[in-house]
């Protein structure tokens, strides 16, 4: 493979990679500029090597390849790595295991800011000091530091082994000890296979006790608006259209820019039999093993035993996860955000800027009307998807008239409820005078409420017009 250039691309570059691999065991890049997501998720039983500056998330996703990179690395260095053979002959930034769930990374150097985050399993090295904190939310694997740690270790650590040579600061929520003849007779091996000298290092061995607790999503009624929803049939003013006898396109298309776009005959997303395969990572969780065959990759930022991705410091971080999604995935099929409708308007702001296809939308506190009426002024250039746990046509056409692309059901559906739903839904949206379901909009419904009117900009029945705070 010939030298990378300064302006080749990381979507060039591992194109680049994986066409070489098709018919060779190894490859070489040279003059790598810090561009971001390289060499992830590449073939299995492959090696490469990288002479030059890596950029964040180098290496991730990876699934059993040998990655060498001589320099050094960005952040979260092997980010969801589940097997394979990581090589820093450099320094790396902070994140660097970030939900390693097997295989190896070596750090022939120092880590400068935290190490080994929601670890799953598998061993980390890092030869010199770590200047961040360690092993935050780790539940297994090893990690192994032969320098010193100048942050906090073990916060939330459930599970796995730390060893560390140098110096550190114990505290309350770690068990610390001299580490026992056979583990330190595996880790000087293990330090020598990988050309680290573990002659005079005394490791002390750490391990955590927090007990992890699972949230419980308690089953609560969707707090929902629609009773003070009404749609608004076609008569005289629009002419009703009758399924089997007018045209009605009811159809939705997620990433019509993808290789594989994920086409639907209803705007309907479901699980259960014959439904769409999904490749999600949720917080905290090893990364999916399906990103080869899913039509659609769900980057779930739901809280679970944390609330937030520890990848993710800052907003814009969420542009760093989707393209590592979308190059582990060579930009293949779309990729959606999913999270729990909130400060809606500033979420999808930063969602429209990542690069993401589009957003599902969960409901806990306020109503998913009201989530999906702040959601409208993106629907041009994102995908809204209201997340439902029931099948109910009446109630997908008042979501789709506010705003919404289609529905996400969060339960199983069989074949038959679906064709069911599919004809329900376009005799409905026929009745409305609407041929297209991207027609439809607030001057389908009217309310009964004048609250529901001030939240959804749904024109009030009788009064027949929005309330003038929507008059603009």
């Amino acid at each position: 493979m010939p030298d990378s250039e300064n302006s080749w691309s990381s979507s060039v570059i591992n194109e680049q990679l994986r066409k070489r691999l098709e018919t060779h065991d190894s490859a070489k890049v040279t003059n790598l500029n810090s561009q971001p997501c390289i060499a992830v998720n590449m073939p299995s039983g492959k090696n490469l090597t990288f002479d030059g500056e890596a950029g964040d998330n180098f290496a991730g996703v990876n699934n059993g390849t040998n990655i060498i990179l001589n320099g050094d690395a960005g952040r979260f260095v092997g980010n969801g790595m589940n097997l394979g053979e990581i090589i820093i002959n450099g320094n790396c930034d902070e994140g660097v295991g970030h939900c390693l769930t097997g295989g190896i990374i070596v750090i022939q150097g120092s880590s400068e800011g935290n190490v080994g985050p929601s670890m799953k399993g598998g061993d980390l090295i890092i030869s010199e000091n770590v200047r961040g904190d360690l092993a935050t939310c780790m539940s297994g694997g090893n990690i192994i530091v032969c320098g010193d740690v100048l942050g906090d270790i073990g916060k939330m650590m459930s599970g796995g082994k730390i060893f560390i040579a140098g110096e550190f600061d114990q505290n309350q929520n770690l068990n610390a000890k001299n580490t026992s003849p056979t583990d330190l007779r595996v880790i000087q091996k293990t330090l020598r296979d990988y050309g680290v000298n573990p002659d005079r290092l005394n490791f002390k061995t750490i391990t955590g006790n927090f007990r992890s607790t699972s949230i419980k999503n308690e089953e609560k009624n969707d707090n929902s608006i629609e009773d003070s929803l009404l749609l608004v049939n076609a008569k005289l003013s629009r002419r009703p259209r009758a399924l089997h006898l007018d045209d009605l396109e009811m159809s939705l298309s997620i990433g019509k820019g993808k290789e594989e776009p994920l086409n639907l005959t209803i705007p309907l997303l479901w699980t259960g039999k014959n439904a769409p395969s999904y490749s999600t990572w949720e917080i905290n969780d090893k990364s999916p093993n399906n990103l080869d065959s899913a039509n659609m990759a769900i980057i779930d930022l739901e809280a679970t035993e944390i609330n937030r991705r520890l990848d993710m410091k800052r907003p814009t971080d969420l542009a760093f996860i989707v393209e590592l999604i979308r190059q582990s995935t060579s930009k293949r099929i779309p990729i959606m955000v999913r999270l729990e409708a909130g400060d809606v308007e500033n979420d999808l702001n930063i969602i429209s800027k990542s690069g993401a296809e589009g957003v599902i939308l969960v409901s806990r506190e306020m109503p998913i009307e009201t989530a999906i009426t702040a959601a409208r002024p993106h629907n041009q250039n994102l995908i809204i998807l209201a997340s439902c746990k029931k099948l109910e046509s009446k109630f997908a056409a008042k979501l789709l008239a506010l705003g919404a692309s289609g529905m996400f059901l969060e339960t199983e559906c069989s074949n038959s409820k679906l064709k069911d739903f599919g004809v329900e839904l376009s005799k409905i949206v026929g009745s409305l005078g609407v041929g297209n379901i991207n027609d439809l909009g607030t001057d389908n419904l009217r309310t009964n409420d004048q609250n529901t009117a001030a939240m959804t900009g749904v024109p009030i029945a009788g009064y027949d017009s929005v309330l003038p705070m929507w008059r603009h």
